[in-house]
């Protein structure tokens, strides 16, 4: 396996600078290779990690490592700018479906549940893949009611996948892996510190063909979500709410500024193309060949 070697140092360096991502990108750019930058730095600093045992302990714990030269690794993801340089992750991506990001407010409404429910119910039958954080409120909404219609489901973490959080979605994260997957650039280990959730956003939309954000205030991850998808030139789709309520603040501000205003599944239909007539199967297919037009 020609990518074996590559991805047993890349976990160990992940392991060794997980606090600090952005000092390992610096430190990799002038290594051809992640086992010569492991060689090097481990000749600098006492690090008290064997690769091989740290591999081996992710063997044992299920968990797959793709990098972005593997054909497993999630096309759309590719294509940002900052591409993780690998990802951990339990379950399956489903490449035949169409992987379409919700997310929102922590505190939904009932409104927003309604909505939400509503809205993901009708994706899951159009054979989208619903991507989001597992956080509480709106996401967790959207990864509940994916499975519970039958559909799938990807949860992007802020936090190594041996530590789950919310802890009160740990049984979700379960089921997800069942129909989806659960995914992280993080090593094990790694705790849900604040700073990796914008870095996590950025997946959640480029791993998308678009972002719907059900409820958010002005300012929320969701909407960083979102700010993430129109720079990596994906849609951005968002539900209209009553002026005066925060969790719409933010929706209504995407909408004035150029986001598509969505009521139903056809408005997100309409602006990625795809007749609603299209036999399921056939949809994704039709989406790249819009993509490459």
């Amino acid at each position: 396996m020609p990518h074996q070697k590559e991805k047993i140092y890349l976990n160990a360096l992940n392991l060794a600078f997980q606090d600090n991502f952005l000092q390992l990108a610096a430190i990799l750019k002038p290594y051809p290779s992640y086992a010569q930058a492991w060689r090097k730095i481990s000749s600098l600093q006492h690090i008290p990690l064997s690769p091989q045992q740290a591999w081996e302990k992710l063997e044992k714990s299920k968990i797959k490592f793709v990098l972005p030269s593997e054909k497993e690794y999630p096309f759309l993801l590719k294509e940002i700018s900052v591409p993780p340089r690998g990802l951990y992750y339990q379950g399956n991506f489903f490449p035949e479906m169409i992987p379409l990001a919700v997310v929102g407010t922590r505190k939904i409404s009932n409104y927003g549940k309604t909505v939400a429910k509503k809205i993901v119910q009708e994706l899951v039958r159009y054979n989208f893949i619903i991507v989001s954080g597992l956080a509480e409120g709106v996401d967790t909404i959207a990864h509940q009611t994916a499975l519970k219609n039958g559909g799938r489901t990807i949860a992007i973490l802020g936090s190594g996948l041996d530590n789950i959080y919310p802890a009160s979605n740990q049984k979700l994260a379960q089921q997800i892996i069942q129909m989806g997957a659960v995914v992280s650039e993080y090593p094990l280990g790694t705790l849900p510190h604040r700073s990796n959730f914008p870095c996590r956003n950025r997946i959640i939309s480029g791993l998308s063909w678009g972002t719907l954000v059900i409820e958010a205030p002005i300012k929320s991850g969701a909407l960083i979500t979102a700010n993430f998808a129109l720079e990596q030139n994906r849609e951005v789709f968002a539900i209209p709410g009553p002026v005066f309520q925060l969790n719409s603040q933010g929706t209504n501000r995407l909408i004035q500024e150029g986001a598509k205003l969505v009521i139903n599944i056809n408005d997100i239909l309409k602006e990625l193309n795809i007749p609603p007539s299209l036999p399921i199967k056939k949809q994704l297919s039709f989406l790249k060949k819009k993509e490459k037009d």
